[in-house]
Parts: structure tokens; sequence; C-alpha cells
């Protein structure tokens, strides 16, 4: 069996296509959310659990895992690190989906580069003006640690779960933007707009996560964009396109 660790939208492109290949799968997602985005169906199995590395080690022996596929988001680094380990220490193989950086040259003067969260909220802690979180909603608490959440407008998904996370760490309804996307270049300029924003903050998410129309949007705006990089790769097998990982499963397999 292969374990897909996916909660993206390339990451379901994959195990569909194994699917069609007839491998059985077993899929993890971090979330209830991205564990409705599946159907259950005759060899794919899918659950959602946030796994630890004993849970990740677990996992595999328990079900006989012979691969496994880390397609997690680009800057789920701990995810990524448990995995990885865990594959390791089992010694089977271990394949990387990374999905391709955004094409950000063109940007450059407008673009201000954090190495990670904490140095983003301290970047941002000697600037004035509005801010549009685009992070999500896991690592809000580092921002406002650092930064008053009147000044804050984090743009999340909108389930109860998060929108408890986001009024327990002091934002009025307001300030919270419970939107589902995709979002358009016209959808992020409205957002600009009506919440006054100043200064946009974002990682970067490649193209099928919408950075290039944040971008196209705030140089638009006339506002500056703090990107925050993302974490260094985990040695093994990486791919960045989706019908080249397909293949080396097959080749793995055959």
């Amino acid at each position: 069996m292969i374990l897909v660790l996916s909660g993206t939208k390339d990451g379901r492109d994959i195990v569909y296509k194994l699917r069609d290949k007839g491998f059985n799968i077993l899929v993890t997602t971090a979330t209830n959310y991205g564990k409705s985005l599946y159907k259950q169906e005759e060899g794919l199995r899918i659950i959602s659990n946030r796994l630890d590395y004993d849970g990740m080690v677990k996992l595999i022996k328990e079900n006989s895992i012979k691969l496994a596929i880390d397609a997690t988001h680009p800057y789920a680094d701990k995810v990524s690190d448990n995995i990885s380990k865990a594959c390791k220490e089992i010694d089977i193989s271990y394949i990387r989906y990374q999905r391709r950086e955004s094409s950000l040259s063109k940007y450059d003067y407008m673009i201000k580069w954090a190495k990670d969260y904490e140095e983003a909220a301290e970047m941002l802690a000697r600037l004035e003006g509005n801010i549009l979180l685009t992070t999500g909603s896991k690592t809000l608490d580092i921002f406002t640690s650092k930064l008053s959440p009147k000044r804050l407008y984090p743009r999340v998904l909108p389930t109860s779960d998060v929108l408890e996370k986001c009024e327990d760490l002091g934002f009025k309804p307001s300030n919270i933007i419970a939107m589902q996307g995709p979002f358009t270049k016209e959808m992020n300029k409205e957002l600009i707009r009506k919440y006054d924003i100043r200064i946009l903050v974002t990682k970067d998410s490649g193209k099928i996560g919408g950075t290039d129309e944040k971008l196209a949007a705030a140089e638009q705006m006339g506002i500056p964009v703090i990107i925050i990089s993302r974490p260094e790769e985990k040695q093994g097998l990486i791919f960045n396109d989706v019908d080249k990982l397909i293949n080396k499963v097959s080749e793995i397999y055959g």
C-alpha cells in the first residue's frame, strides 16, 4: 500500500492518478476539511489526523506501507521532517512532491523576504498601517505576540475551529476575513481597498496557491509585500512534476 500525505490540490491530483493505475492508497490529511475533499472508495482510504513522528511510524507499520509520498504544503516542514525520518527508520521509500516556486523577479522592488514567521512579525512591528495576512491560521499567534490584532486582517478558512482560534487570539469579527479561495487579482485588490491595507504578507505557495494573483494585486494597489521563505527541503527523491512522480512510483513498484 502507498501512503500519501496530502491536503493540497496537487496532492489530490497525485492520489487520483495513482488510483487510476490500480494502486491501493492510504491518504492522511491534517484536517477534516481536507478529508472532505476526497471520496472513500475501493482502494482508497482517507483518514484525518495530525500525526507526530511516533504516529507516522505506527501508521506505516500497521498498514504495511511500502512507499510514502509527501505531498503536503511547501511550508509544512515539521510534517515533512517527521515522515522522512519515519521512512528512513523503517527503511521504506520516501518521495517528496514540491510544487514549483513562483516566478517573482518582476516584483523584486516591492518584496521584502523574511526567513520565517517570527522574522516577518518583527519586520511588521517596525512598519505602520493595516496588514493583510494570507499565511493561514496555524501561525496567527506568532503575529499577535508582536502586533496588535487591531492592525491584522487574517484571511482564513471559514471553519468553526479556525474562527474560534481567531477570537481566542483577540481578533474582532470585523478583522477576520473568513473566505474559501481561490482568489483572483481583482478579489485581492478589493480586500486591500476595503480594509485600507498597507502591507500584504504571504508565503510562496506557487501558482496553484495564488501567489501570482496576490503580487499582481499588491503591485496595482501600490503596497509592499513580505514573503516568508520556504523551509529548506529534506533530502530524498523530490519532484515538482506530477506525471514524473507517477512514473517513478510505477518504476519502484515495477
